[in-house]
């Protein structure tokens, strides 16, 4: 017999087979048992591995969509969690915010019992210029600001605005080197010239040689002239330079507030002097 003719037929055989046993599986349970049985038997086997492949590719069909499923289920999760991040670090800023700003204005109310209603202002600028040494604020005539207001940062002393627009401000800080704050140390009650030296700290002028200054003594406006209201915080002693050649001695004040470590202000309207008669 020749051997493709052999192949041909056998395979023949177990197309029919493979078709005849998945008919068999489909067979109504009104044929009898019995008929089942008879005809069914010699192709127990090929029923078996065909209904085992079967149920293998639908296990293994099931399997892979509940991991896709799965996998599209972390990735929403994992989106969620990242919104919720966002959203919680938002609301942490914003308390933040709110517990900066309560406490400026509760150390102010702290050291003036007065009736002054400061206006809040957030930081919104710095002047990147090495010489001069200001800072802007989201503050201007339409809050009620104005030209020579004074800024604070609860009772220490930060500057005064210099100019102004309808919703911001310049503020000139002390550290400027156009700024000339009357002042006086606090306990001795030694009076002075503080004027800002451009290197992110303060010089007091005119304090006479004799005087003696102790390291760490504070320093506070005075007042003298009404351009900054008296008893601010303005800075402690850091050094004391005495030279024999000079009448005054050279004073280095370290300003109470460092500009870049806060984000408000309060406004103090300035009060206008009247002219005595």
């Amino acid at each position: 017999m020749n051997p493709d003719f052999a192949k041909s037929v056998k395979s023949s055989i177990i197309y029919i087979l493979v078709i005849v046993s998945i008919s068999l599986l489909s067979i109504p349970e009104s044929i009898t048992n019995n008929i089942k049985v008879t005809v069914a038997s010699p192709l127990a086997p090929v029923q078996k591995i065909i209904s085992h492949t079967s149920g293998f590719l639908k296990n293994r069909f099931k399997r892979l969509v509940s991991v896709a499923s799965n996998a599209q289920k972390n990735e929403e999760m994992e989106k969620e969690v990242f919104l919720l991040k966002n959203k919680i670090v938002k609301q942490q800023n914003v308390i933040n915010v709110y517990k900066q700003r309560l406490e400026v204005v509760s150390e102010f109310r702290e050291n003036n019992h007065n009736n002054e209603k400061p206006i809040i202002a957030d930081i919104i600028g710095y002047d990147v210029s090495n010489f001069r040494k200001s800072v802007i604020i989201d503050v201007g005539t339409k809050q009620g600001a104005s030209v020579d207001d004074i800024v604070v940062f609860g009772n220490a002393l930060v500057g005064r605005i210099s100019a102004i627009g309808r919703s911001s401000g310049r503020v000139v800080l002390i550290t400027d080197p156009a700024s000339n704050v009357p002042s006086r140390f606090l306990q001795s009650r030694i009076q002075g010239i503080v004027q800002g030296s451009a290197n992110g700290t303060c010089i007091m002028k005119y304090v006479p040689r004799q005087t003696e200054i102790n390291e760490s003594d504070k320093v506070i406006s005075s007042g003298i002239g009404g351009a900054f209201p008296k008893s601010l915080y303005i800075g402690d002693v850091i050094e004391v330079k005495q030279k024999n050649a000079k009448l005054f001695k050279d004073i280095k004040i370290k300003p109470r507030v460092v500009i870049s470590k806060i984000e408000h202000v309060l406004v103090i309207k300035k009060r206008r002097v009247e002219n005595i008669p």
